[in-house]
């Protein structure tokens, strides 16, 4: 049996989400604490519990998640035997990179909450002057989506992928032109599922360019730590290490996530289950069409805690 930790992103936020944690385990209320104390009183749980609307912005929606995840992450920590891996889709990285000890619960947490200022302000400029959108592409084969993406670009610049998902799922970003001409023609070629994102901007791509000058100056206050447990980069889908992992998180803003090469990474790894900790099931849903991945156990809720001895003793795919 060998494990690794996977964190998801932005997206499957809900009412209440992590409470339950915080309720039953001290490691849970003093990571609630710690994000809401450094990053200067932002009401988490206050927001977790009544106001979900906050999560629209990504300035907000970061750090939130985060604490989220690393609260379960905490609480579940202890039982858990010795992890060969961590990795997380997007926003992801970062609470791996802060679970693993990489990245200081402070200074993360810092850093998030600028990352997530920088992002949420040029999300606004662009929305008020090129309206921009991300798309979900469902059962289209990558290099038709490539080819297709390539086609458009030449006649209507500022198409991208954004994310390789899985081997049912891409995402796409570009403005709101771009992105319909893809539909319109995906639809022509006999692939007509695709679905928009509700999200705040066209992450993962080019169009987040005039985020990466800001972002690089936050890095630099921050100071990393190699970790005994290796985190994947979403960019280059190696483990982070401490030369080149400001450089890596900087093309993080504008580069696509290699989710599906990343659970190949692991799977060539000799990674045999996977634990996906955080809100909602994104990621495990991504894997039940995927051939070979490793077994996943998603623990989003206290329940799911006593799932985990039997998952790891056995265990299939949730």
């Amino acid at each position: 049996m060998k494990l690794a930790i996977i964190f998801n992103g932005q997206g499957a936020h809900y009412e209440g989400m992590g409470l339950d944690f915080q309720a039953a385990y001290t490691e849970a209320k003093t990571e609630f604490d710690t994000a809401e104390t450094v990053t200067d009183g932002m009401q988490i749980r206050q927001w977790i519990e009544s106001d979900l609307d906050q999560f629209k912005a990504t300035r907000n929606a970061q750090v939130a998640i985060t604490a989220t995840s690393l609260a379960i992450f905490n609480s579940i920590a202890p039982t858990l035997p010795a992890i060969s891996f961590m990795a997380g889709l997007s926003l992801g990285e970062y609470t791996a990179l802060m679970a693993s000890g990489m990245l200081s619960k402070t200074e993360g947490y810092q850093l998030l909450k600028e990352r997530g200022e920088i992002m949420s302000q040029h999300c606004e400029q662009l929305a008020s002057s090129t309206p921009v959108q991300m798309l979900a592409v469902m059962n289209m084969p990558f290099d038709q989506i490539e080819s297709l993406v390539n086609e458009i670009n030449i006649e209507h610049p500022e198409l991208y992928i954004a994310n390789i998902n899985s081997n049912q799922q891409v995402i796409i970003a570009g403005t709101e032109t771009t992105t319909q001409v893809f539909k319109e023609r995906a639809k022509e070629l006999g692939y007509k599922k695709t679905m928009p994102l509700k999200v705040e901007g066209p992450f993962h791509s080019p169009l987040m360019s005039g985020t990466q000058a800001s972002f690089a100056t936050a890095l630099e206050k921050v100071t990393f730590t190699q970790a005994e447990i290796p985190v994947i980069s979403n960019t280059t889908v190696t483990p982070h290490n401490l030369a080149t992992i400001n450089e890596l998180l900087v093309r993080h803003l504008v580069e696509p996530v290699k989710w599906r090469q990343t659970i190949d990474f692991l799977t060539e790894q000799g990674v045999t289950h996977l634990i996906q900790i955080g809100p909602g099931k994104t990621l495990a849903q991504l894997l039940k069409r995927e051939k070979n991945a490793p077994a996943c156990l998603v623990i989003d809720k206290v329940e799911d805690v006593a799932d985990i001895q039997p998952f790891l003793n056995g265990g299939e795919n949730e």
